[in-house]
């Protein structure tokens, strides 16, 4: 994890992807930035659209399983290819 300095509440990354990243505040809110949209949400509320995510990606017929595997790189990325922000 990775504090980001500045004014107010102090950020920590959670996870950075190609094309989202989720942050967490020092005050205790979660941030999900995908390119120029970020969301605030609760704990709770990332774990829900974490599961639907994983559940979309089922319907669609990609294992979430390689989209987090290293050598899976190609899939990955033509997952990315049909849409999408680079952050």
């Amino acid at each position: 994890m990775t504090t980001m300095p500045g004014q107010g509440c102090g950020k920590t990354v959670l996870a950075r992807g190609p094309c989202a990243e989720v942050t967490q505040c020092s005050c205790g809110h979660i941030h999900l930035a995908m390119g120029p949209v970020t969301i605030r949400v609760e704990e709770e509320v990332l774990r829900a659209i974490g599961m639907t995510l994983a559940e979309a990606l089922q319907q669609l017929g990609t294992p979430l399983e390689a989209l987090s595997n290293e050598d899976a790189g190609p899939l990955a990325m033509s997952t990315l290819a049909g849409g999408g922000w680079k952050q």
